[in-house]
Protein backbone atom coordinates (compact mmCIF):
# COMPACT_ATOMS: atom_id res chain seq x y z
CA UNK A 1 0.00 0.00 0.00
CA UNK A 2 1.25 3.77 -0.50
CA UNK A 3 0.10 6.83 0.94
CA UNK A 4 -0.93 5.70 4.20
CA UNK A 5 2.26 6.87 6.02
CA UNK A 6 4.27 3.81 5.94
CA UNK A 7 8.00 3.95 5.04
CA UNK A 8 10.68 6.12 6.41
CA UNK A 9 9.08 8.19 9.62
CA UNK A 10 12.48 8.81 10.64
CA UNK A 11 12.25 13.28 11.04
CA UNK A 12 14.42 14.95 7.96
CA UNK A 13 15.53 16.96 10.96
CA UNK A 14 17.01 15.76 14.14
CA UNK A 15 15.31 17.29 17.36
CA UNK A 16 18.55 20.30 17.61
CA UNK A 17 17.87 20.64 13.99
CA UNK A 18 14.40 21.48 13.92
CA UNK A 19 15.30 24.03 17.43
CA UNK A 20 17.69 25.76 14.97
CA UNK A 21 15.70 26.04 12.05
CA UNK A 22 12.79 27.09 14.27
CA UNK A 23 14.79 29.72 15.36
CA UNK A 24 15.56 30.98 12.33
CA UNK A 25 11.78 31.13 10.80
CA UNK A 26 11.43 33.41 14.27
CA UNK A 27 13.91 35.89 13.27
CA UNK A 28 12.28 35.45 9.23
CA UNK A 29 8.79 36.18 10.76
CA UNK A 30 10.20 38.86 13.25
CA UNK A 31 11.72 40.61 10.22
CA UNK A 32 8.35 40.08 7.98
CA UNK A 33 6.60 41.98 11.26
CA UNK A 34 8.72 44.90 10.92
CA UNK A 35 8.42 45.18 7.23
CA UNK A 36 4.38 45.10 8.22
CA UNK A 37 4.73 47.87 10.01
CA UNK A 38 6.74 49.63 8.05
CA UNK A 39 4.30 49.18 4.74
CA UNK A 40 1.09 48.34 5.48
CA UNK A 41 -1.88 51.06 5.58
CA UNK A 42 -2.97 51.64 9.23
CA UNK A 43 -0.74 48.33 10.29
CA UNK A 44 -1.07 48.86 13.97
CA UNK A 45 -4.55 50.52 13.86
CA UNK A 46 -6.03 48.62 16.71
CA UNK A 47 -3.41 49.09 18.68
CA UNK A 48 -4.83 52.76 19.23
CA UNK A 49 -6.60 54.78 21.23
CA UNK A 50 -8.94 56.45 18.44
CA UNK A 51 -10.50 53.00 16.47
CA UNK A 52 -12.73 53.37 13.54
CA UNK A 53 -16.02 51.57 14.13
CA UNK A 54 -16.30 50.67 10.93
CA UNK A 55 -12.33 49.01 10.52
CA UNK A 56 -12.74 46.96 13.78
CA UNK A 57 -16.47 45.74 12.77
CA UNK A 58 -15.45 44.51 9.20
CA UNK A 59 -11.74 43.13 10.84
CA UNK A 60 -14.10 41.13 12.70
CA UNK A 61 -16.15 39.84 9.48
CA UNK A 62 -13.40 38.98 8.26
CA UNK A 63 -11.66 37.01 10.27
CA UNK A 64 -14.69 34.69 11.08
CA UNK A 65 -14.85 34.59 7.17
CA UNK A 66 -11.26 33.40 7.05
CA UNK A 67 -11.84 30.87 10.05
CA UNK A 68 -14.96 29.27 8.28
CA UNK A 69 -13.55 29.06 4.72
CA UNK A 70 -9.92 27.96 5.38
CA UNK A 71 -11.35 25.23 7.93
CA UNK A 72 -12.83 23.33 5.08
CA UNK A 73 -8.72 23.71 3.13
CA UNK A 74 -7.19 22.80 6.56
CA UNK A 75 -9.86 19.93 7.23
CA UNK A 76 -8.91 18.61 3.23
CA UNK A 77 -4.80 18.96 3.96
CA UNK A 78 -6.04 16.53 7.01
CA UNK A 79 -6.17 13.59 4.04
CA UNK A 80 -2.49 15.03 2.57
CA UNK A 81 -0.94 14.97 6.17
CA UNK A 82 -1.74 11.37 6.69
CA UNK A 83 -0.52 10.30 3.60
CA UNK A 84 2.90 11.54 4.56
CA UNK A 85 3.20 11.59 8.37
CA UNK A 86 0.76 9.84 10.78
CA UNK A 87 2.39 11.99 13.79
CA UNK A 88 2.52 15.08 12.11
CA UNK A 89 -1.45 14.18 11.54
CA UNK A 90 -2.16 13.56 15.04
CA UNK A 91 -0.51 16.92 15.76
CA UNK A 92 -2.55 18.57 13.02
CA UNK A 93 -5.80 16.95 14.25
CA UNK A 94 -5.86 18.35 17.58
CA UNK A 95 -4.97 21.86 16.65
CA UNK A 96 -7.57 21.71 13.69
CA UNK A 97 -9.98 20.63 16.83
CA UNK A 98 -8.78 23.38 19.02
CA UNK A 99 -9.87 26.18 15.87
CA UNK A 100 -12.71 24.36 13.80
CA UNK A 101 -15.59 26.51 15.86
CA UNK A 102 -13.50 30.07 16.75
CA UNK A 103 -15.47 31.56 14.26
CA UNK A 104 -18.05 31.74 16.43
CA UNK A 105 -15.79 33.56 19.23
CA UNK A 106 -15.62 36.91 16.55
CA UNK A 107 -18.96 36.88 15.62
CA UNK A 108 -19.94 36.52 19.68
CA UNK A 109 -17.91 39.91 19.75
CA UNK A 110 -19.75 41.08 16.79
CA UNK A 111 -23.22 40.78 17.84
CA UNK A 112 -21.63 42.94 21.15
CA UNK A 113 -21.16 45.97 18.74
CA UNK A 114 -24.52 46.21 16.74
CA UNK A 115 -23.59 43.35 14.05
CA UNK A 116 -25.73 40.44 13.99
CA UNK A 117 -25.40 36.97 12.68
CA UNK A 118 -27.76 37.52 9.84
CA UNK A 119 -25.38 40.91 9.04
CA UNK A 120 -22.23 39.12 9.06
CA UNK A 121 -23.65 36.07 6.83
CA UNK A 122 -25.48 39.16 4.11
CA UNK A 123 -21.74 40.38 3.88
CA UNK A 124 -19.16 38.81 1.18
CA UNK A 125 -15.77 38.48 2.03
CA UNK A 126 -12.66 40.44 0.55
CA UNK A 127 -11.65 39.14 -2.66
CA UNK A 128 -8.02 39.12 -0.76
CA UNK A 129 -10.07 36.74 1.75
CA UNK A 130 -11.13 34.49 -1.50
CA UNK A 131 -7.65 34.22 -2.83
CA UNK A 132 -6.12 32.58 0.50
CA UNK A 133 -8.72 30.30 0.69
CA UNK A 134 -7.88 29.49 -2.97
CA UNK A 135 -4.02 29.57 -2.39
CA UNK A 136 -5.14 27.22 -0.26
CA UNK A 137 -6.44 24.43 -2.59
CA UNK A 138 -4.09 25.55 -5.20
CA UNK A 139 -1.35 24.10 -2.81
CA UNK A 140 -2.56 20.64 -1.77
CA UNK A 141 -3.68 20.05 -5.10
CA UNK A 142 -0.06 20.42 -6.80
CA UNK A 143 2.16 21.32 -3.98
CA UNK A 144 1.08 19.25 -0.91
CA UNK A 145 -0.45 20.59 2.55
CA UNK A 146 3.11 22.01 3.60
CA UNK A 147 2.33 25.33 2.88
CA UNK A 148 -1.11 24.93 4.60
CA UNK A 149 0.50 24.17 7.98
CA UNK A 150 3.12 27.00 7.41
CA UNK A 151 0.08 29.88 7.31
CA UNK A 152 -1.02 28.03 10.43
CA UNK A 153 2.46 28.77 11.75
CA UNK A 154 2.69 32.37 10.83
CA UNK A 155 -0.75 33.33 11.95
CA UNK A 156 -0.14 31.75 15.61
CA UNK A 157 3.40 32.79 15.81
CA UNK A 158 2.89 36.20 15.08
CA UNK A 159 -1.12 36.32 17.45
CA UNK A 160 1.33 35.25 20.52
CA UNK A 161 3.44 37.51 19.81
CA UNK A 162 1.18 40.70 19.09
CA UNK A 163 -2.37 39.58 20.37
CA UNK A 164 -2.00 40.49 24.03
CA UNK A 165 -0.53 44.38 23.03
CA UNK A 166 -3.43 44.45 20.71
CA UNK A 167 -5.80 43.16 23.31
CA UNK A 168 -5.28 45.96 25.71
CA UNK A 169 -5.49 48.12 23.78
CA UNK A 170 -8.99 47.00 22.53
CA UNK A 171 -9.96 46.86 25.84
CA UNK A 172 -9.65 51.12 26.52
CA UNK A 173 -11.10 51.43 22.87
CA UNK A 174 -13.78 49.43 22.96
CA UNK A 175 -14.47 47.47 26.29
CA UNK A 176 -13.34 44.75 27.70
CA UNK A 177 -17.00 42.86 28.21
CA UNK A 178 -16.89 43.73 23.84
CA UNK A 179 -14.03 41.34 23.32
CA UNK A 180 -14.52 38.14 25.07
CA UNK A 181 -14.36 36.23 22.19
CA UNK A 182 -10.88 37.74 21.33
CA UNK A 183 -9.48 37.18 24.51
CA UNK A 184 -10.69 33.75 24.61
CA UNK A 185 -9.25 33.07 21.50
CA UNK A 186 -5.73 34.69 22.47
CA UNK A 187 -6.03 32.80 25.66
CA UNK A 188 -6.35 29.20 23.37
CA UNK A 189 -3.29 30.16 21.32
CA UNK A 190 -0.98 30.93 24.17
CA UNK A 191 -1.70 28.56 26.70
CA UNK A 192 -2.04 25.75 24.33
CA UNK A 193 1.10 26.76 22.81
CA UNK A 194 -0.27 26.84 19.24
CA UNK A 195 3.20 27.84 17.51
CA UNK A 196 4.47 25.13 19.31
CA UNK A 197 2.07 22.21 17.97
CA UNK A 198 1.95 23.49 14.67
CA UNK A 199 5.18 23.61 14.50
CA UNK A 200 5.89 19.83 15.90
CA UNK A 201 3.98 19.04 12.54
CA UNK A 202 5.44 21.13 10.53
CA UNK A 203 9.01 19.58 11.90
CA UNK A 204 7.58 15.99 10.95
CA UNK A 205 6.56 17.22 7.13
CA UNK A 206 10.40 18.49 6.00
CA UNK A 207 11.50 15.65 4.30
CA UNK A 208 14.87 17.60 2.59
CA UNK A 209 16.55 21.14 2.49
CA UNK A 210 14.00 21.85 -1.11
CA UNK A 211 11.39 21.55 1.82
CA UNK A 212 12.55 24.27 4.22
CA UNK A 213 13.47 26.37 1.20
CA UNK A 214 9.60 26.26 0.15
CA UNK A 215 8.46 26.75 4.10
CA UNK A 216 10.45 30.06 4.00
CA UNK A 217 8.81 31.08 0.31
CA UNK A 218 5.06 29.69 1.83
CA UNK A 219 5.61 32.53 4.53
CA UNK A 220 6.81 35.59 2.55
CA UNK A 221 3.64 34.49 -0.08
CA UNK A 222 0.82 34.37 2.61
CA UNK A 223 2.13 37.36 4.09
CA UNK A 224 1.57 39.11 1.09
CA UNK A 225 -1.79 37.75 0.65
CA UNK A 226 -2.71 39.05 4.09
CA UNK A 227 -0.65 42.34 3.35
CA UNK A 228 -3.58 42.91 0.42
CA UNK A 229 -6.64 41.92 3.13
CA UNK A 230 -5.58 44.61 5.36
CA UNK A 231 -4.70 46.86 2.36
CA UNK A 232 -8.30 46.67 1.14
CA UNK A 233 -9.95 46.63 4.60
CA UNK A 234 -8.39 50.39 4.70
CA UNK A 235 -8.88 51.71 1.77
CA UNK A 236 -13.27 50.07 2.23
CA UNK A 237 -13.25 52.06 6.27
CA UNK A 238 -10.58 54.48 7.11
CA UNK A 239 -9.49 55.86 3.85
CA UNK A 240 -13.18 56.42 2.84
CA UNK A 241 -13.47 59.07 5.71
CA UNK A 242 -9.76 60.77 4.93
CA UNK A 243 -10.17 63.94 2.66
CA UNK A 244 -8.64 63.18 -0.69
Amino acid sequence: MTNVGYGNRTPFLTASASARLRAEIDQLLDQQVVEWYANVPAAAHLEGADVDSEYYKRNLIETAWRIRMLRVAEAKALVEIAKRSPEAAQVWANYEQEEMLHDELFISDLEKVGVSREQFLATEPYLSTKLLAGYFSYLLDHEGPLGVVAYSYLVEYVNVKLEPKKLEALRVSVGEANIDGQISHSHTDINDDHPGEVWAAIRHLLTSADDVVALKRYLREHQSILAQYFQELYLDTIAEKQPA
